[in-house]
């Protein structure tokens, strides 16, 4: 188990690996990093990424399946928006699945927070 220091310092690692993955992916990609994260080709985007295992004490094998964490507010106005969600999962910040996906067709409505594992997302995308 990591302390939250550490836990904090890998977060802020890793997102900055991933904002470099994700722009080396997509060139054109506009930072604005308010509600949302970018604009790419005149559509909002929201960049999720997780790990690819989660390390976890209370299972069996120790480890679950890595989760994206959605925002019903980012959601609802990626929807409202024609927007897309850039899809990254990595291993110790190397990316190792990538998918841009279309907000309207990844999740049902829901409001406030819900985490999803990235298989689930990848047999909704794939």
């Amino acid at each position: 188990m990591t302390s939250d220091s550490e836990s904090s310092y890998l977060a802020k690692t890793n997102c900055m690996k991933i904002e470099e993955i994700v722009q080396t992916l997509l060139p054109e990609l506009q930072y604005v990093g308010k509600n949302l994260d970018a604009i790419y080709h005149d559509r909002p985007l929201e960049i999720k990424s997780c790990q690819m295992v989660c390390r976890r004490s209370d299972r069996v094998k120790g480890e679950r399946t890595g989760r994206f964490w959605f925002r019903g507010d980012q959601d609802h106005v990626l929807k409202e928006k024609d927007g897309l969600y850039a899809l990254v999962v990595h291993e110790n910040g190397d990316c190792r699945f990538f998918i841009l996906a279309e907000a309207r067709q990844l999740l049902k409505d829901f409001s406030g927070a819900m985490t999803v594992s990235w298989r689930t997302i990848a047999r909704r995308v794939l």
